[in-house]
């Protein structure tokens, strides 16, 4: 028997598209959320043994040892992988690239930077990357063994603000997530789920995808006439149980 241990925070899209996997996956998990708002808990050393990025969310896989995994995209596969539970892998081979191009494509959505450009409160959001660079800054000096680690979580934060404000850049950015949401509009001609009649990875990751930019303001990508299939979609994956077990949260960070 194995344990799993998800740190995590309510708000961030890479953990929602955790926990729905686990919820959909249907295996039993603890959590720690990790405020990455107000004190910036990811900074802090202790987490940076278990993610050295600085970012979240992490999982830990518990058995005779222990297995430490980062990166949404790979923790995601990591649950698929687990022999117990639902299936969220398909079976042939062509559904598998699918799978993984749909996958690929989610990621090229840069939704960490379309959410700081259009927080309702720019105030906020940036208050919230100034104190991660300060903290940074500050930690960088007082433990010399990280600071290239917080130098790069500063510079991170840094570009976060540019790109922010840089109206072609979010332009760019816009223009790959609507060529990627008319290929997913595609893929449910005659489908219930976006591989076929089973549910898998790629509604994991598109369900949060869509959650998020539908926050956002792109309702015309969501619920309108031109995606009527991606917007049916988008309702259906709402009534799912994991949907809410998961707290798929549909709201602005404070």
């Amino acid at each position: 028997m194995y344990t799993l241990k998800l740190y995590h925070h309510p708000l961030s899209v890479c953990s929602m598209k955790v926990r729905l996997a686990l919820e959909e996956k249907g295996l039993d998990w603890t959590g720690r959320v990790i405020d990455i708002l107000r004190s910036q808990e990811q900074l802090d050393p202790w987490y940076l043994a278990l993610n050295s990025k600085g970012v979240i969310p992490t999982l830990e896989w518990q058995k005779d040892t222990t297995e430490v995994i980062t990166d949404s995209a790979h923790i995601i596969r990591f649950i698929a992988s687990l022999p117990n539970g639902k299936s969220l892998l398909p079976q042939s081979d062509t559904n598998y690239q699918l799978m993984d191009y749909l996958l690929e494509l989610a990621d090229t959505i840069d939704l960490q930077i379309l959410s700081y450009a259009r927080h309702p409160s720019m105030e906020k959001s940036e208050k919230i990357l100034d104190k991660r660079i300060k903290k940074s800054l500050i930690l960088a000096k007082q433990y010399p063994e990280l600071k290239q680690i917080y130098l790069d979580c500063a510079a991170r934060s840094e570009r976060s603000k540019t790109f922010r404000v840089d109206v072609q850049h979010i332009k760019q950015v816009e223009q790959r997530a609507h060529a990627s949401i008319i290929f997913a509009e595609q893929q449910l001609v005659g489908k219930s789920f976006l591989l076929g009649d089973e549910y898998s990875l790629a509604d994991v990751i598109w369900t949060v995808v869509l959650s998020r930019l539908e926050l956002l303001g792109y309702s015309g990508w969501v619920n309108s006439a031109d995606f009527p299939l991606l917007a049916n979609y988008f309702d259906r994956m709402k009534q799912r149980e994991s949907y809410k077990q998961a707290q798929i949260q549909n709201q602005w960070w404070g």
